[in-house]
């Protein structure tokens, strides 16, 4: 402790961080050294580590009131408003004097809406410390959303009076001028704050963000470059132009800079961790993996860097070990909205939407502001056509993040599908002048057109996106339908001819070219535009899905079989994978293999429908346990309500089990739903025949017959009629 305690001083936080660390695993029951942890995660700007180490001191002393406040600090920053409004009020239920704890009631209030409530509680904060400056600056916060500009410079003014030597009051005065565009005195108050404190690093980047958004980018970047060079040992000081490209979406120089800086300080762990998170988004997932595995032998369960693990192997496709990676972290720390967002990108891609959702609703849970999250979510939505559900989450969307591209594209799609054409327009104007140079705006106003007829305008529209985007998929899409909807599949050929004779490397565009090849009953250019898709996407497995489909329909099963063995390569926990090699061992005959694919789909995903389904009628046609098939028949239906398949599985497992009055109402679905599906008649015709109904049952077998004379299935129901007329 007297280790890190110096370092802690020193402004060493990384040493500080390894020697309570050490403190800890001597005396877990530490509360000092849990709360000075903490403290230092703090400092290093590792809000997730500090969080979990303050929640463990509050555990171990409840009335430790110093962290009962930076927690509530820390879920205010993170959106979640009313937990920290409850801590708020549990500390001033002890200490009713707690002008901090007042503060953070009226910060919450902000945030949850309440202004009248907010500024009350601000006044009262004030009431029991009058002479301190910060609680000058949070009134002055809340009458500026109340829009009292008057009263919140007076507020602002009178807390730098009593700390004239402060930073805070002039940045807070400062950004008050910048808001209101008055610019000459915004910037004067950031000077003075360098002046008055040249070690403050909040003053430099105040300063520098000023000039960015006057567009006096050289002025700003010189600020930030000078911060480094006269405060080189500050991690706050040195991170800033790193940062600030970051902010302003220049990731390009933000790799850059944080690639010098983690050379220049090795030691410098949240350094390290921006580069790598910067190295993943820049697909240099080599470079990131090898940066990684240092963290981690250092840090085993750091949970940040456990959470950078897991996007490493989601990029590699590696969706069951990043599964597993990010249970670690979010089980090391609950409360990471992050791990939370990445385990459903996992699930997701192991085949599991559902408990992608619960992640993405839990990550929101957490971080009400987690974009991604709800972009994540809006997808999933849009995915299943949950029109309302999609709408629910666009305005969230919107309030989290009001100027998010996506809640405005989100909110047009959910009314243009839920027959509110006027909202999607409205929606997408927007778009078009928040981003008119973005090829999605006419895209999605193209969809629009074609929802209503007015080709003419649509093909305009995606024309449009594809000016501004040559390789916008989504305008081809557009364009090729519009195509088939004028029943012009030849046109839409063509088209798709010119745009790969442009771009032969698009293996997006052989597989639109396969899916209209595959419309038009043209199975063998389809195979060929699906293995070309194939070839230049190693890692599409969409591509090599349907490619397989398509072998199978040809009949090529060897193929179809070594197809689906490279996507399973690629998602080994999708179980629809497996149902469809079974489906493949099935054609040839290889019941064995056939059964094993299904299990190892079931054994994923245990209540798997498809599976269940297919694993059922596998034993029932080749003399497996009738009971077993029974349960994995009513399983799949449950989850196949409406599929008359499931519905002639389950009635072939009640028929197996010698319960035909139950298997017969079962049947007739399947055969009302489909009247030519041969094995459906023949499955109810034998039905009937044990209910002992002779007439119907003929009825049944002789369409069975009729639908296929020359079939397997044919010749069984002339021998169950010969069998009842001999009996």
């Amino acid at each position: 402790m007297d280790q890190a305690n110096r370092d802690f001083q020193r402004g060493k936080y990384p040493e500080a961080m390894i020697s309570y660390g050490r403190a800890i695993q001597i005396a877990p029951s530490s509360v000092e050294a849990h709360y000075k942890l903490a403290q230092t995660f703090m400092k290093m700007g590792s809000w997730v580590s500090a969080y979990q180490e303050l929640s463990k001191t509050v555990e171990l002393d409840p009335k430790n009131w110093p962290a009962q406040l930076d927690l509530a600090r820390i879920q205010l920053a993170g959106g979640r408003a009313n937990e920290a409004r409850d801590r708020a009020q549990l500390i001033l239920r002890d200490d009713p004097k707690n002008a901090d704890a007042q503060m953070i009631l009226s910060d919450a209030d902000v945030t949850l809406g309440n202004l009248k409530g907010a500024r009350q509680e601000a006044e009262a904060a004030i009431a029991m410390a009058p002479n301190r400056s910060g609680l000058y600056l949070n009134l002055g916060h809340v009458q500026v959303r109340q829009q009292d500009l008057p009263g919140a410079e007076e507020s602002f003014k009178k807390a730098q009076s009593l700390d004239p030597q402060g930073v805070l009051p002039r940045l807070t005065l400062g950004r008050f001028y910048q808001q209101n565009k008055r610019w000459q005195d915004a910037e004067s108050e950031f000077v003075t704050a360098i002046q008055v404190a040249p070690k403050d690093v909040a003053a430099r980047g105040a300063l520098a963000a000023f000039y960015f958004s006057q567009v006096q980018e050289a002025q700003g970047e010189k600020v930030l470059t000078d911060a480094q060079e006269q405060l080189k040992d500050d991690p706050n000081a040195y991170k800033l132009l790193g940062e600030s490209f970051l902010a302003r979406g220049q990731y390009a120089k933000a790799l850059t800079e944080f690639s010098a800086l983690q050379a220049k300080h090795p030691e410098d762990i949240s350094v390290r961790k921006t580069y790598i998170q910067l190295l993943i988004l820049s697909n240099r997932i080599d470079e990131a993996d090898k940066l990684e595995q240092e963290v981690l032998k250092k840090y085993p369960q750091d949970t940040e860097a456990l959470v950078l693990k897991g996007q490493i192997q989601i990029r590699r496709n590696q969706a069951g070990q990043a599964t597993n990676t990010l249970q670690q972290a979010v089980k090391n720390a609950p409360d990471d909205a992050l791990g939370h967002y990445y385990l459903g990108v996992a699930y997701k891609q192991t085949g599991n939407p559902q408990q992608a959702e619960g992640e993405w609703r839990q990550a929101v849970a957490l971080r009400p502001n987690l974009a991604e999250a709800w972009i994540a979510l809006g997808t999933s939505a849009a995915a299943r056509s949950d029109w309302r559900g999609l709408q629910e989450i666009s305005e969230q969307l919107q309030k989290n993040a009001p100027n998010s591209f996506d809640a405005f594209l989100f909110h047009a799609t959910a009314r243009l599908n839920q027959g509110d054409p006027a909202a999607a327009e409205a929606d997408l104007n927007h778009l078009l002048q928040l981003a008119p140079d973005h090829p999605l705006p006419y895209i999605k106003m193209g969809e629009l057109r074609l929802a209503e007829k007015r080709y003419d305008d649509a093909e305009n529209y995606f024309h449009q996106a594809l000016s501004r985007d040559p390789n916008a998929i989504d305008a081809v899409k557009g364009i090729v339908g519009i195509d088939l909807v004028r029943n012009r599949p030849a046109d839409a050929l063509q088209f798709l001819k010119q745009q790969i004779d442009r771009n032969p490397s698009s293996a997006a565009l052989y597989l639109v070219q396969a899916q209209i090849q595959l419309e038009q009953k043209q199975l063998q250019p389809a195979q060929v535009s699906l293995s070309k898709a194939a070839e230049l996407d190693h890692n599409n497995v969409g591509a090599l899905v349907l490619l397989a489909q398509t072998q199978y329909s040809l009949g090529k099963t060897d193929s179809a079989i070594s197809d689906y063995q490279k996507a399973i390569a690629l998602s080994p926990q999708d179980p629809r994978l497996y149902v469809g090699l079974g489906t493949v061992y099935e054609k040839n005959g290889d019941w064995q293999r056939a059964k094993e694919s299904y299990q190892k789909a079931l054994s994923i995903r245990p209540e798997d429908p498809m599976a269940s389904n297919s694993l059922a009628y596998l034993l029932l046609e080749h003399n497996g346990d009738a009971t077993v098939a029974l349960g994995l028949a009513q399983t799949a239906r449950k989850g196949l309500p409406k599929l008359p398949n499931a519905a002639d599985t389950l009635g072939w497992a009640y028929y197996h089990n010698h319960a035909y009055s139950v298997a017969a109402p079962l049947f007739e679905d399947a055969v009302k739903a489909m009247p030519n599906n041969q094995t459906y008649r023949y499955h109810l015709g034998l039905t009937y025949q044990k209910l002992q109904d002779p007439a119907r049952a003929k009825i049944e077998l002789e369409k069975a017959i009729s639908i296929d004379p020359k079939s397997d299935v044919a010749a069984q129901a002339r021998q169950a009629m010969n069998q009842n007329s001999a009996s």
